[in-house]
């Protein structure tokens, strides 16, 4: 093997691992960063057709204030914080369709954190518990007869009291496939807003 290529595999090396390290780093950055995490786990399906072939993309802000929370933390924030807590998931139709709202409402009102609660990932050591907590919030399903958390389902809370919540949409749109047109998506801010104030007192 000649001089030359030597040094070419070792500069493409040397480029490799520089490469890799920054890798790392900017993983380490974005698992650290919730509202950057948020943004990067919401945004990746915007591309992703559900079975039925729509696609609903969502633009979450850089900015966004979204704190993730999970296991006792949840049971926490729920009996001493303040602040919006968020129930939902990436994939969920209906949870893409409001969180862009939760968001523009919070700002808008100056409230942080919105805590964020993924029901698949962050709630399975407190499931009983939390269900106690939030009895009188949760769906009753169709088909079980059991008590459920719905989702989207966002709560507002002070001082660890809850203020009021509100489940998915509003009673006018069926189809989470399509968007909301503007005076739903009023109506929902509106909601959301009522609740805010109601927080405010």
């Amino acid at each position: 093997m000649s001089d030359k290529m030597k040094r070419n595999i070792k500069r493409v090396l040397i480029i490799t691992g520089i490469l890799c390290f920054l890798l790392f780093i900017a993983t380490i950055i974005v698992l650290n960063n919730d509202n950057l995490r948020f943004k990067l786990e919401y945004e990746s399906l915007n591309r992703i057709p559900y079975e039925n072939g729509r696609k609903i993309p969502v633009s979450i802000p850089w900015n966004n204030s979204i704190q993730y929370i999970e296991g006792k933390e949840i049971l926490e924030t729920f009996q001493t914080k303040s602040g919006i807590v968020y129930f939902g998931y990436n994939s969920c139709p209906w949870c893409r369709n409001v969180i862009g709202l939760v968001i523009e409402t919070a700002k808008e009102n100056q409230i942080k954190p919105i805590y964020y609660v993924d029901i698949h990932r962050a709630i399975d050591d407190v499931k009983e518990d939390l269900k106690e907590y939030l009895d009188e919030y949760l769906r009753v399903d169709d088909e079980t007869g059991e008590k459920v958390l719905a989702v989207p389902d966002v709560y507002f809370l002070k001082d660890g009291k809850i203020i009021g919540h509100h489940i998915s949409t509003v009673k006018s749109y069926k189809n989470p496939y399509k968007g909301m047109n503007d005076e739903q998506k009023q109506e929902l801010k509106a909601i959301y807003q009522e609740l805010i104030e109601e927080m405010k007192k």
